[in-house]
């Protein structure tokens, strides 16, 4: 089967064909051009589509919420998971009736699907600038309170190892107080899945006022951390009844850490002289 006759069946692109004659004449425009080019629209802005299908930024987003979706990016996440693998997705909700092989297939498709779909609605240049201004920051304090408080704390592992100052807080008040002590060439890197923790929204504003850059890693749409974010890294995961505290968002979450990682490593001359220094140090931590 082609890649256009897959695209043709996915529901999403249905549910669009169905509901185009309802729409006004610039909606129209969007949506054929969605039709017409489904994989290009996943790695567009709203300005983008816009541009691309001769219509307002408004517009487009009046033609999402014409469709059903509450924002673009909730479409664009739905768009992304048709087309990635229409063939192969599957409902991941699972339920106590669930037998454990549907369960261990379920845990599997859900991570793979979150990692695909994180992958085709990240920002290239978003991460770029991330992995640049942690570089070169004075310092980088990382915030991540509950289930995100080991991802922050992984994220200071690899940036020490790479000669970075970093300091990782999941308690509240140790965030506040390291907030009041930042100022301008620190970056601050907040970890929240929702994007509404109060205690790490607030502390991350207070940080912004100071001066400090503020880069955040949540969940794709809008959210207050995004919101006060001078660059934002989304994964593309939907939590369900049984993944309250689900592995498949903090997976997207390491993968997008160890790009970060990656990239600085690969800036960073002087990183094979820290990597032996930090590796003889820790020889007798072992047998």
């Amino acid at each position: 089967m082609s890649t256009e006759t897959v695209h043709r069946s996915t529901p999403v692109l249905m549910k669009m064909r169905m509901l185009a004659p309802n729409l006004s004449k610039a909606e129209q425009r969007v949506v054929q051009y969605i039709l017409e080019n489904p994989s290009e629209v996943i790695s567009l802005s709203v300005a983008g589509l816009a541009e691309c299908s001769g219509v307002s930024d408004a517009t487009v987003v009046r033609t999402c919420k014409s469709l059903g979706f509450r924002s673009y990016q909730e479409f664009k996440v739905t768009l992304a998971r048709d087309t990635v693998a229409p063939l192969h997705s599957i409902h991941t909700e699972i339920t106590a009736e669930d037998t454990p092989s549907a369960v261990i297939s379920k845990v599997f498709q859900e991570n793979i699907q979150t990692l695909e779909f994180t992958r085709s609605t990240l920002s290239e240049e978003a991460i770029i600038q991330a992995a640049d201004r942690l570089r070169s920051a004075k310092q980088v304090i990382i915030y991540g309170v509950g289930n995100s408080s080991a991802i922050a704390v992984d994220l200071q592992h690899k940036l020490i190892r790479l000669g970075i100052r970093a300091h990782a807080y999941s308690d509240a008040h140790l965030q506040e107080i390291a907030a009041v002590t930042c100022g301008a060439g620190d970056v601050v890197f907040a970890i929240s899945h929702s994007g509404s923790s109060v205690d790490v929204v607030e502390s991350a504003k207070l940080c912004r006022k100071n001066g400090a850059c503020v880069i955040s890693l949540t969940n794709i749409g809008k959210s207050p951390l995004g919101k006060i974010s001078d660059i934002t890294l989304t994964t593309a995961s939907q939590e369900t009844h049984y993944h309250i505290i689900s592995l498949a968002s903090r997976i997207a979450q390491m993968t997008i850490i160890d790009c970060l990682y990656t990239l600085i490593a690969l800036q960073t001359p002087q990183i094979t002289e820290t990597f032996f220094k930090i590796e003889k140090a820790l020889e007798r931590k072992k047998y």
